[in-house]
């Protein structure tokens, strides 16, 4: 009988949507998996087996053991460059460029990266970020770097970082878009904002990488994140771990994996606009579109100027009158509903805020020219998710789409923009 390849995952974090990659494959490949060293954080001196998958990390005890195990090794994503390693990694230069083209769909002109360890992961993701920018005729400012390394230890004072960070973020151009490295130091970023009288995300936007649920849904505002294919590249590595035990010859190129999208969450889930009122408007609205009750009048009472005189500047921020955009935020939510579910639109204008069908009928025909039943139709080689299977969740893989929930106001002067010139 043939024996099981033992595989040990040498991983430095814990992460549930890699161990899922490596073990679909493992089960394909009848493979024994060693595990100890997720729980145990311990490097297992004196193990032997066929193949080793890592995440290497800066641990020298792990790289010294990985230099001595002498076994076909596939390093899963870039952390540390020290050994070179076969690797599978994400596409951080994509990673980057999506995280841009999020934001200027957003129309944002402003924007800042928050950098990690100023590492090859947080290079390539910056150059993404700031050539795309670049491309589009904007600048990218440098926010100061979350932590620092010297050698395997970690130095830094937290208190003069944090100090630092919210002199910086004070000082950009309002609104203002910002990208980090990761969820880590996205939910730094807001905790900053928020320690610095700043709106999340009315007057600063805030983008992380990696949608880890425990950070993005538990930060200080629900954290939009830009959506690695972890377990592809989970899975990927075990697959080229495979070869390399079979005999086969290490790949010359890095196999690069390509983001699967942005989720948005509440932390960039709003239009770009100058006047701090106009955007508390727009997060009223997206919160409570689905109320047939929504007037003018409540939209007004979120802000902290008169209905008159919100209506002059929203009309002269959006090109269009309150109301007009309260129909135009339902109709969008009708056409993704309409794409999506099967249910009835009759059941459709009532969950969209609509006080009676005939109403979502006319205004459907005025503005998108033609009925709900011919969009249905037309969106029907797309696929559709039934209405059981539908979540109630609050956040998307997109990079458009109506906003979804109200951040709590406060105010901050306007400051000119950064455009190049």
């Amino acid at each position: 009988m043939k024996s099981k390849r033992k595989v040990l995952l040498a991983l430095t974090i814990n992460k549930h949507y890699f161990i899922r990659g490596v073990v679909r494959y493992a089960r394909e490949h009848d493979w024994y998996l060693v595990t100890d060293m997720m729980y145990t954080g311990r490097v297992p001196l004196g193990w032997r087996g066929d193949g080793i998958l890592t995440i290497l990390g800066y641990r020298k005890e792990l790289a010294d053991f990985i230099k001595s195990a002498g076994v076909p090794t596939v390093a899963i994503t870039l952390v540390n460059d020290k050994i070179p390693l076969p690797r599978v990694e994400g596409d951080n230069v994509k990673i980057g460029q999506l995280a841009a083209e999020h934001f200027l769909e957003r129309g944002y002109r402003h924007f800042a990266w928050a950098p990690f360890l100023n590492d090859v992961m947080d290079s390539e993701r910056h150059e993404g970020f700031a050539r795309r920018l670049d491309k589009r005729g904007f600048a990218c400012h440098l926010l100061p770097q979350a932590h620092s390394l010297t050698g395997s230890v970690w130095q830094e004072n937290w208190a003069e970082r944090r100090g630092r960070l919210i002199r910086e973020l004070k000082e950009l151009p309002r609104p203002a878009a910002i990208f980090a490295y990761n969820d880590c130091v996205a939910a730094d970023i807001m905790d900053a904002c928020r320690d610095a009288g700043l709106l999340v995300p009315e007057q600063i936007a805030v983008l992380g990488v990696d949608n880890d649920p425990d950070i993005c849904d538990c930060a200080p505002v629900p954290l939009s994140s830009v959506v690695h294919d972890l377990e592809g590249m989970a899975y990927q590595g075990a697959a080229m771990l495979d070869r390399l035990m079979k005999g086969g010859r290490a790949p010359k190129r890095v196999l690069r994996i390509p983001p699967k999208g942005v989720v948005t969450r509440v932390s960039t889930d709003i239009h770009a606009v100058d006047d701090v009122n106009v955007a508390i408007a727009l997060r009223y609205i997206a919160e409570h579109y689905q109320e047939k009750s929504m007037a003018v009048d409540e939209v007004a009472k979120a802000t902290s100027v008169s209905r008159r005189q919100l209506e002059r500047t929203f009309r002269r921020h959006m090109g269009c009158t309150i109301n007009q955009h309260i129909v135009r935020t339902r109709l969008a939510e009708v056409k993704k509903r309409l794409a999506e579910t099967d249910h009835k639109v009759v059941a459709i204008a009532h969950q969209t805020g609509f006080t009676r069908p005939s109403h979502l009928f006319r205004a459907f025909r005025k503005i998108i020219g033609i009925s709900p039943k011919t969009y249905r139709k037309k969106q029907a080689t797309k696929t559709r998710t039934p209405a059981s299977e539908r979540g109630a969740g609050r956040s998307r893989i997109a990079s458009v789409g109506a906003p979804l929930a109200l951040a709590k106001p406060s105010f901050s002067p306007k400051r000119k923009s950064s455009r190049k010139h």
